[in-house]
């Protein structure tokens, strides 16, 4: 195993509205006994990130990222569009006059530049002003505190991110007391406004999945219920003709498009336009389930399991936050295998060991990455290529802006 390899870790950041407001990407390489495990960055280096791509790393999206000092230093940054990223400064050692004087060139220049809370310590003071985003920790910290700080750091054309965001109830009170822009897994999570009984839509959708998901559904059966839905129809028809594919004469019938998927693939492809329609929830949700489903598809096919199934695990690891209802509840309802039922309540077995996985690189949880039987490479490319994926198929398939 490569002990240098660096993990990879896409988080969302939203803004008020819950709307995508672009992705940090986090950087480790593999953790040393000790050291800190979950959330740390490591600075790269432009080059690392060329290589990997920004389309890849935040699809359309901004990327935050943090450089290293000569990255900054000899302006190497300049390699990467302004338009494009968001440059994090971590630390306040780095506060001396030259330091700072490149940061007011990248500032010229037109990138916008990012802090956290070492920012406010007195050493770091003459970087206060130069910040265009200030990052502020709200968890463990009482409403009272959250909302003094953001009292006293508003200022005219600076925007705070409430970072560390693990549950809608965090994120309002983050909002109410000012933030602007939030960080952290809350919308992966039922919204406990709307935890109210399934409307009737919802409840259609469920027995959708449901059909799905029962090995017995023939094809001939999913093809009605598809047919009765013309925005489905639509949305298969642009999946069997996008770059996804590579089909090269345009498919313009369902019945055609259902012969070129296959069941199998039929099955997880309605399943993830279900849950792109649902315009109530934040387009990152959508996001996370596809980056899901495909990570446990590969991993699933390594480990010479059923990529279907693995598929369909990862994708439905997050029923409960776009139905708002708590998972044991939709799991009973829609009569999932023991082995699917499992893996998304206990995380046993190998599908659930894949969501815990997928899980993990969400949360940069780097110990409990490294600490799996997976070899790190295949695991950097597994969630690499499911990113990648995940915004392919939102730009050329899916009609829903993110």
């Amino acid at each position: 195993m490569d002990e240098q390899i660096a993990l990879v870790a896409c988080q969302p950041i939203c803004d008020r509205s819950v709307r995508l407001a672009g992705y940090q990407v986090l950087f480790h390489p593999r953790p040393a006994v000790g050291a800190r495990a979950t959330g740390d960055a490591v600075p790269v280096e432009v080059q690392e990130l060329l290589d990997l791509g920004l389309d890849n790393l935040s699809g359309s999206s901004r990327a935050w990222i943090t450089l290293t000092r000569s990255a900054l230093s000899t302006e190497e940054f300049r390699r990467l569009p302004a338009n494009r990223v968001v440059l994090e400064v971590l630390e306040p050692a780095h506060a001396d006059k030259e330091f700072v004087r490149h940061l007011r060139r990248a500032k010229a220049f037109g990138y916008v530049l990012a802090f956290d809370e070492h920012v406010l310590a007195p050493e770091a003071d003459p970087l206060l002003s130069l910040a265009t985003v200030l990052k502020v920790n709200v968890a463990d910290r009482p409403d009272s505190e959250v909302s003094r700080l953001a009292k006293e750091l508003a200022a005219p054309g600076r925007r705070l991110l409430a970072d560390r965001v693990e549950s809608y109830e965090a994120f309002d009170r983050a909002r109410e007391a000012g933030f602007e822009l939030f960080q952290g897994s809350f919308f992966t999570h039922p919204n406990p406004t709307q935890g109210r009984p399934l409307s009737s839509a919802r409840v259609a959708l469920l027995y959708l999945l449901t059909e799905l998901q029962n090995p017995n559904t023939s094809m001939e059966r999913i093809e009605v219920l598809v047919a009765a839905d013309e925005a489905l129809v639509a949305g298969v028809l642009r999946y069997v003709n996008s770059v996804a594919l590579g089909v090269r004469e345009k498919i313009q019938s369902l019945r055609h498009a259902i012969v070129m998927l296959g069941l199998d693939r039929l099955r997880g492809c309605v399943a993830v336009l279900l849950f792109a329609g649902m315009e109530d929830k934040p387009g990152q949700l959508v996001t996370t389930a596809l980056v899901r489903a495909r990570f446990c598809e590969l991993l699933g096919i390594r480990i010479q399991g059923s990529p279907q199934e693995h598929f369909a695990a990862g994708l439905l690891s997050l029923l409960d936050a776009f139905l708002d209802q708590p998972l044991p509840t939709l799991v009973e309802r829609m009569g999932l295998s023991d082995e699917v039922a499992r893996a998304l309540l206990r995380r046993e077995g190998s599908m659930g060991e894949c969501i815990d996985l997928c899980i993990a690189s969400e949360n940069a949880d780097w110990f409990r990455i490294s600490s799996r039987r997976w070899d790190l490479v295949t695991l950097r490319a597994c969630y690499l290529e499911a990113l990648t994926w995940a915004h392919q198929v939102q730009t050329s398939i899916l009609p829903r802006a993110f």
